[in-house]
């Protein structure tokens, strides 16, 4: 029979959350944070990639950066990637700058080198340039040169000639407005408007300048043309091509009508594609289209002459959709990104305004009185510091940091509440999301606690102080607020012995999604210098398991990892090429693990980048079996032992706060248990009591 020693524990204590949007509170707030130069010093210096995207917010007002971040000319290069400028609203957002000159290349409002995966909305970008040749002047607010996947929400640009400047890569528009005289939109990649408006300023303009375009160029889809002036009704042009054009409009609504023939002159070669299908006048009636043109002599090239048909079916007009212009090689969908999560329902308690949690958020601005105050990831806002009778409205930012519409109102009324302490004790294997915000709950609140296990994981019960009112089995429970709560979740394998190693505790390195064919929700890309990833894995029995690692490495030469499992020493693996970064293979080895939760460490080796690290698997290959005898232990009261009946419950844990067994009553077999240190608690009506055992 075993012996056992009795003693205490005190447990740790920490608050996590997880949901399906990583909650990230955004990372720049112009005009608290610093003016717009220190926003984009601060996204330069940010690290920002795919999976850890840099958000600025500007709130409502005027922004002149002319000086500001513009170089002699006015014009303002924004190099960062992986980068979200979010507006509180596009009517009165505006960033704006002046210029001393005019040029397509040298007049930017905001200028995007080699930038990618940016996104932008709800503002207005506007070039007031105030040079005057005699003639348009080119004075661009928006200027694309190179780079992917750029999107732009509600987004309204203000200028001239050359409004809008694209070179290469794919761009989605939706909603926004982009107002201009001549060739407002002017350039090449592959560009989808949806829904966009369309405002023409001068008489017998241009709206396109299509230049060596992409494979689908220009693609108008829902689209709104108008004037600034009646006069210029029936006098301006869809477009011109500047370089072999591809221009389409598609189920336009004209309330404003380009002259009969459509098409302006060409400028220094033939368009290769314009084509206008369903266009409709204001009324939705069709508009008459049978004056456009279909040849095009190839202006200055001659050469290059051609006839077009212009007026399209719905045949011609079919492969012209979204998701054909933008998929590319990575099926690319940019509305998943644009979609807005929904407005919370807010309400004052107490000392705080709360709302519902929402997994899509990425966290919620909240305003008062109209203007920013706060931005939150938790669903509650503290009033401390806010008078009574403001008025607070709170928006929800998607994972992009764009903000969905405004909450209801609320207005503030004296409130005092008390709080209590909240702790949530640490465990492997899984994390906690919570309704509270930090670690702090108001009285009479009900605050609700989900256990949620990672990849390969289960839960297995709660324990803490406040287990003892709950069904410590359940996840999600409630708990209403009448004192501190303490609860620290257990959780172990759920047999599969699969684990994801983007679910570990990542040191310099990027949980990334962007190459297709991985398991779970992504995988590791390793960094160099210092670069590793811990990931949690369990084990029924101690002893030697086959490792079997899924990954992918499409570089020239093969990349080695560290490995180290907790009751083994590290060795380096070489890991070999594959086809491409899409192409994931397996390689094995042979790890010693300790019983139960424990961690196997990846590290670079040599300060060289690692290959792409996916899914783990564990198969048992020689492993101990315990044989410790039986051992029966109890709680014994004043009143004698607790019968079963009584509603008694006793638990095993071991040091890290994971549930080993469980028993009704106050009596629990140690039988099969290695020798060590455990945890042992019996709860039960009234009562709630704790122990160190030491199982030799």
């Amino acid at each position: 029979m075993g012996k056992i020693w009795f003693g205490t524990v005190a447990m740790l204590a920490f608050t996590v959350s997880v949901s399906a949007v990583e909650k990230k509170k955004i990372d720049f707030v112009v005009g608290v944070d610093g003016d717009f130069k220190a926003a984009v010093a601060a996204a330069g210096k940010s690290g920002a990639s795919a999976s850890n995207r840099f958000v600025i917010f500007v709130p409502d007002g005027e922004y002149e950066i002319t000086k500001l971040t513009g170089d002699e000319h006015g014009k303002t290069t924004f190099s960062a990637s992986n980068v979200s400028i979010v507006g509180q609203s596009v009517d009165r957002t505006i960033i704006w700058n002046t210029t001393d000159t005019e040029g397509i290349s040298t007049t930017a409002t905001l200028y995007f080198p080699k930038n990618n995966n940016m996104y932008m909305q709800d503002i207005t970008l506007q070039n007031r340039g105030t040079y005057n040749s005699g003639n348009a002047e080119r004075q661009v607010a928006l200027q694309q040169n190179e780079g992917d996947k750029f999107i732009y929400k509600n987004v309204r640009l203000l200028s001239g000639q050359d409004t809008y400047y694209t070179k290469k890569g794919r761009t989605y528009w939706e909603g926004g407005e982009i107002d201009g005289t001549v060739d407002f939109i002017c350039g090449g990649g592959d560009v989808f408007f949806e829904g966009t408006k369309l405002v023409v300023t001068r008489k017998g303009g241009y709206i396109t300048a299509s230049q060596n375009p992409g494979d689908w160029g220009y693609v108008f889809n829902n689209t709104t043309i108008t004037v600034s002036n009646n006069g210029f009704n029936g006098s301006f042009y869809l477009g011109r091509s500047w370089g072999h054009a591809k221009t389409v409009f598609l189920n336009t609504t004209m309330i404003a009508q380009p002259a009969g023939e459509g098409w302006g002159p060409d400028m220094n070669s033939a368009p290769q594609v314009f084509g206008e299908y369903n266009s409709k006048d204001g009324n939705g009636n069709a508009v008459n289209t049978s004056q456009r043109k279909t040849y095009f002599n190839g202006g200055k090239d001659g050469s290059t002459a051609t006839t077009l048909k212009t007026v399209w079916n719905a045949s011609d007009a079919a492969k012209y959709t979204l998701a054909n212009v933008l998929k590319g090689s990575d099926n690319w969908d940019p509305t998943k990104l644009t979609a807005q999560v929904s407005a919370p329902k807010i309400g004052q308690e107490g000392a705080e305004i709360t709302w519902s949690d929402d997994s899509n958020a990425r966290a919620w601005v909240v305003f008062v009185n109209g203007k920013y105050k706060a931005n939150v990831i938790t669903p509650s806002f503290s009033l401390d510091g806010v008078a009574v009778g403001s008025k607070i409205t709170v928006r929800a930012a998607n994972s992009m940091g764009g903000l969905g519409a405004y909450s209801n109102e609320v207005t503030t009324v004296d409130a005092t509440a008390t709080y209590y302490k909240v702790t949530i004790g640490e465990a492997v294997g899984g994390k906690v999301t919570t309704n509270i915000a930090g670690d702090k709950v108001m009285e009479g609140k009900d605050a609700v606690f989900t256990a949620n296990p990672l990849s390969g994981w289960k839960f297995a019960g709660w324990s803490g102080a406040s287990a003892a009112g709950i069904n410590a089995d359940k996840s999600p429970v409630t708990i209403k607020a009448t004192g501190d709560i303490e609860l620290t979740p257990s959780f172990v394998g759920d047999g599969t012995n699969k684990f994801q190693a983007e679910e570990g505790v990542i040191e310099n390195a990027i949980n990334e999604s962007s190459n297709a064919g991985f398991a779970g929700t992504g995988y590791i890309n390793f960094g160099t210098g210092t670069s590793s990833v811990k990931v949690p894995v369990y084990a029924d029995a101690a002893g030697e398991f086959k490792l079997t690692m899924t990954y992918a490495n499409g570089s020239s030469a093969a990349r080695s990892l560290s490995i180290k499992g907790e009751a083994g020493g590290a060795q380096e693996v070489e890991f070999a090429t594959t086809a491409n970064w899409t192409t994931y293979e397996t390689k094995e080895i042979s790890v010693k693990l300790a019983k139960g939760a424990s961690y196997i460490t990846f590290s670079i080796v040599g300060g060289n980048d690692g290959p792409n690290l996916d899914q783990l698997e564990l198969t048992a290959v020689n492993v101990e079996k315990s044989d410790t005898g039986t051992t029966a232990i109890y709680w014994e009261f004043a009143g004698g032992v607790f019968a079963a009946g009584t509603g008694a419950r006793t638990m095993l844990f071991n040091v890290n706060g994971m549930l080993i067994r469980q028993a009704v009553g106050t009596r629990i077999s140690t039988e099969g248990l290695p020798g060590g240190v455990y945890v042992e608690k019996t709860v039960a009506p009234g009562m709630n009591r704790q122990r160190i055992i030491r199982v030799r």
